[in-house]
């Protein structure tokens, strides 16, 4: 920066951005001190790089500390600060910042935000809140939700045990499910046993994606989780006769000369 050119806050907002995609810790923090000493930590989109390269670069309390210095804020400040307790797996601490900003804040969450606290409730595991603010997604803002935020809820709904409830969430959709919706209830079902529903699934998946030889694989596993050892067998070899076979796995590890 020996230039005589200053970067604008854009220029800086790229650079933070590649030095959190690259855990640039030090080159961040760096642009963070010329960012204060050339008086530009006003600007609210380089703040909002400046939380995300911190937690990106795992110095999550410093991302907090740029979030309550801002003056100004806006809704990407806000989906960056939810994200930053979400890649911290503080799932309890995104709820709460998620009513901070209902209640102290007159910008509306929007699609980003939601991903975000979904995504953070499905990984600690938070049943009830991602039901809530589901909810209120639907409710309060009107925002027809994404195949990530139906394919986010309907996991943690079927991880769960909850499976009637995800079912009953794909069916109240405004719109046709997506594939990847159907294969997080899919996966539910192995994991719970629940026969009736994976074979219907399956049907879905098998008129969307036929030759997908996963939808086979998966299918084979409910019934084994149950203990249909014929249907397993015979799901084995309808992949024999249609030709679909399983992807082998592979494995880095090799023979030592």
């Amino acid at each position: 920066m020996t230039s005589k050119l200053e970067p604008i806050a854009f220029t800086l907002s790229i650079v933070l951005s590649i030095c959190a995609s690259i855990s640039a810790f030090n080159m961040g923090k760096q642009i963070h001190g010329y960012i204060l000493r050339s008086g530009k930590f006003s600007e609210t989109s380089v703040c909002n790089a400046l939380i995300t390269m911190y937690s990106k670069c795992g110095v999550f309390d410093w991302s907090l500390r740029v979030f309550n210095a801002m003056t100004k804020m806006d809704v990407v400040s806000w989906n960056s600060v939810v994200s930053a307790y979400a890649q911290h797996w503080q799932g309890k601490e995104v709820v709460r910042c998620f009513k901070a900003m209902q209640d102290m804040s007159p910008i509306k969450p929007d699609q980003a935000t939601f991903i975000a606290l979904l995504s953070a409730c499905s990984h600690a595991w938070l049943v009830d809140e991602a039901s809530r603010i589901f909810n209120t997604m639907l409710t309060d803002y009107s925002i027809v939700p994404s195949v990530d935020q139906l394919s986010c809820i309907t996991d943690l709904l079927g991880r769960s045990g909850y499976i009637d409830q995800a079912e009953s969430v794909i069916e109240s959709a405004q719109f046709e499910a997506h594939t990847h919706v159907w294969w997080a209830l899919f996966s539910a079902c192995v994991a719970q046993g629940n026969l009736k529903l994976g074979r219907t699934i399956a049907g879905i998946l098998l008129e969307e994606e036929g030759n997908n030889p996963s939808m086979y694989v998966v299918l084979s596993n409910i019934y084994a989780t149950v203990g249909r050892w014929q249907e397993f067998a015979n799901v084995r070899e309808l992949m024999k006769k249609t030709g679909v076979t399983k992807q082998p796995g592979y494995s880095w590890i090799g023979g030592l000369n």
